[in-house]
């Protein structure tokens, strides 16, 4: 496994891979937004939605079902060694196609 030092200690990923984890982790918190408010508006009854249908894009509900959060975690904090630093539980080409899709979503949207 690869690591990289920074002043700290020792990291799973570099900086531009820590970038996209964080961007990525910010969506997992805007999917869950998204979802409780799909969720509000299912809980309704037919004749009681005044509002449309809230859209969740397909990528959030996939960040929402990954580790993201655990994954973030762990590229955020530092380890002494290169021995000890924990693998991402995410593959690098995933995490550079969620945020190729949730680029895509931000241009249309």
């Amino acid at each position: 496994m690869t690591t990289y030092q920074s002043r700290w200690g020792h990291h799973p990923c570099d900086y531009e891979g820590y970038l996209k984890l964080r961007r990525l982790h910010r969506a997992y918190w805007e999917g869950l937004r998204l979802l409780a408010r799909w969720n509000r508006w299912r809980a309704k009854r037919p004749q009681n939605r005044t509002r449309p249908e809230p859209v969740v894009p397909a990528v959030y509900r996939e960040v929402c079902a990954s580790p993201i959060v655990a994954v973030f975690q762990a590229a955020r904090h530092p380890a002494p060694t290169p021995d000890e630093v924990t693998p991402l539980g995410i593959p690098a080409a995933q995490v550079e196609r969620w945020v190729q899709r949730l680029d895509e979503q931000a241009a249309v949207g």
